[in-house]
């Protein structure tokens, strides 16, 4: 598996996420030009024949953020998922606003010299055989939740075991795949739970092939470049300037 990485950094530093807030929030849909909706519903009906656990489901996507004094603004509409994937099969660019919404979590260790990481089951529709960090995309049902409840809902159903409370964003990316947003959230594993460097974490999720591992911070200079997604990129980035 081969990604093209391009990432541009919409912004970097540590908020904690009880000082996000959603902002005018439309229900509006991104769409795509008239003449594509047929090509688009050809590409899903194909699509679906590959992988069926997939449903065209309504993703958040992100307009636009400001911030106002120490908080910042989400502006959101949707995007439902076959636009998502013809989008990505075809490489069409988002022209107007900023891109689906996702979310990655970098989960280190109360040491802090191990993160989460784990392999795509090559099964997978998206990115499939990418080494990466946990993470997934929002849909529009989150915004029934706080911010910092949608941004760490996938984080909770992947990795399953207990994180501190105190998570915060540290990078708002975009650029890597022409259609998407990435928070990235950094959290640390709970104090109070026994850590174990060997430890498998199991997760209820069938992208990971095989288990979440712990895997040493020292060793991500070490990995393919070609072969990880754009949060793991970037906290590499940091790490070669940091040397």
């Amino acid at each position: 598996m081969e990604t093209e990485i391009n990432l541009q950094i919409l912004w970097e530093g540590e908020l904690n996420l009880d000082h996000i807030r959603w902002n005018n929030n439309k229900f509006q849909e991104f769409k795509l030009t008239a003449p594509l909706h047929k090509k688009i519903q050809n590409h899903w009906e194909n699509h679906i024949k590959s992988y069926p656990d997939d449903y065209d489901g309504s993703l958040l996507f992100l307009n636009d953020f400001h911030f106002k004094n120490t908080e910042l603004f989400l502006d959101t509409s949707y995007m439902k998922f076959s636009t998502a994937t013809y989008m990505t099969k075809n490489k069409v660019s988002v022209e107007k606003g900023i891109g689906v919404l996702g979310v990655q979590y970098l989960v280190f260790s109360p040491n802090k010299h191990y993160i989460i990481m784990g392999k795509r089951t090559l099964n997978e529709s998206y990115y499939p055989g990418a080494t990466t960090i946990p993470g997934g995309i929002l849909e529009i049902g989150d915004l029934n939740r706080s911010p910092k409840e949608a941004l760490m809902r996938e984080a909770y159903e992947e990795i399953g075991i207990p994180l501190e409370e105190n998570a915060c964003l540290t990078a708002i990316l975009t650029g890597w795949n022409g259609i998407s947003v990435t928070f990235l959230i950094s959290v640390n594993l709970k104090k109070t739970y026994e850590f174990d460097p060997d430890e498998s974490i199991k997760t209820e999720q069938n992208e990971w092939y095989g288990s979440l591992k712990w895997f040493p911070i020292t060793d991500l200079l070490k990995l393919n470049k070609d072969e990880i997604l754009d949060g793991l990129t970037y906290y590499i980035s940091k790490l070669e300037k940091s040397k």
